[in-house]
């Protein structure tokens, strides 16, 4: 599939959110409120669907709910009705005759789908996670992170100490990327000759992306151990395998990876402003002075509300130390670290924030 130009995104999301608001003030205030409220739903059969791999069955077409239900070993009735709920929320299509199919939406809950989001889904509603937004009212308080009060311990040492939900936020970081992508990729002016590095990259979605665009680019992957160990096998696959040079290594403690760009991707969101300025003085000592490093956040202005910005900031005040950022935030922490401020690109959906090592 071509990637849009970032204006035509844009467009989408401006027509979309104008319509969007315009369907709201049409509505009932009463009506609006119920329907708002109702996103628990919505949560609860996603995790349903896909903990159970409802929407398996429905990726060749039609079936009925006791179709559904025999194939999966389940209760057909409650098939039926979870099925019809889902419905509500686009993600499956109910005809007269009790037969489901899936919506284009929808198809992303399927395990194998080539921009599948269930990895998203399993680890947005997982206890864990769940638990820590139900302790938000303790955040308003204190401002510390829900997740903690929740949980007692930080969503990192959680993860650890779990590694099926490691394996759930790997992934969904994973399917996020794939995503983004794209528009990163095209809306950036890239270096025709050099090295790439992804810093904290996983297995290296982004990385390859950019590899596979610009051909004469070599990467670097940093990472811990875990993702490298899997990043070999899922390079070879995206045909960059001998283009990259893995590097374990830590965003606090230091690396050793020379480049003329260096990726920071969903990164500093996770951290409080004295971590992000630790991580960026990491990718300093690396940097030779004119490097550049790109900072691929969501941008947040601070009045403005708009999603999955906003949402996206609160999600890091439930789960982490964290916040998404405006670009003059970003700048200014860069300064602290040694960069001088350079472009700021809107891919339409990421923000490419330049910073430059001086």
């Amino acid at each position: 599939m071509r990637t849009p130009p970032p204006a035509v995104v844009r467009a989408v999301q401006s027509l979309s959110g104008a319509l969007e608001r315009t369907a709201a003030a049409l509505k009932p205030p009463q009506a609006r409120f119920l329907e708002v409220s109702g996103g628990v739903a919505a949560i609860a059969l996603m995790r349903a669907a896909v903990n159970t791999r409802l929407a398996e069955p429905l990726a060749g077409g039609r079936r009925t709910a006791p179709e559904v239900a025999a194939e999966l070993g389940l209760h057909a009735d409650t098939v039926h009705r979870v099925l019809r709920g889902l419905a509500v929320f686009g993600l499956v299509r109910l005809d007269r005759r009790g037969g489901f199919t899936l919506t284009r939406t929808g198809r992303l809950l399927l395990e194998d789908s080539p921009h599948s989001m269930a990895g998203w889904v399993r680890y947005a509603t997982s206890d864990a996670v769940l638990a820590g937004w139900l302790r938000l009212p303790e955040s308003l308080a204190d401002g510390e992170p829900a997740f903690n009060a929740a949980t007692g311990t930080t969503l990192w040492a959680h993860l650890a100490a779990h590694p099926d939900e490691e394996a759930s936020f790997a992934r969904t970081m994973h399917e996020l990327t794939l995503l983004a992508a794209p528009l990163i990729v095209a809306a950036y002016p890239w270096p025709e000759h050099g090295t790439v590095c992804d810093v904290g990259g996983g297995v290296g979605a982004m990385l390859a992306a950019v590899l596979q665009a610009c051909p004469a680019l070599d990467g670097v992957l940093v990472d811990q151990a875990g993702p490298l160990a899997a990043s070999g096998e899922y390079l070879a696959g995206r045909g960059v395998a001998e283009r990259v040079r893995a590097v374990e290594g830590d965003i606090f403690t230091g690396f050793e990876a020379r480049a003329d760009v260096y990726l920071l991707k969903d990164v500093l969101h996770d951290w409080d402003d004295e971590q992000c300025s630790q991580v960026l003085r990491t990718v300093r000592a690396a940097a030779a002075t004119g490097a550049r490093v790109l900072v691929l956040e969501w941008l947040q202005e601070p009045n403005v509300a708009s999603f999955p910005v906003s949402i996206s900031d609160v999600m890091m005040l439930a789960q982490t130390e964290g916040r998404q950022r405006s670009a003059a935030e970003l700048q200014a922490l860069g300064a602290a670290a040694g960069f001088r401020a350079g472009r700021v690109i809107d891919s339409g959906v990421y923000g490419i924030v330049e910073l430059i090592a001086q």
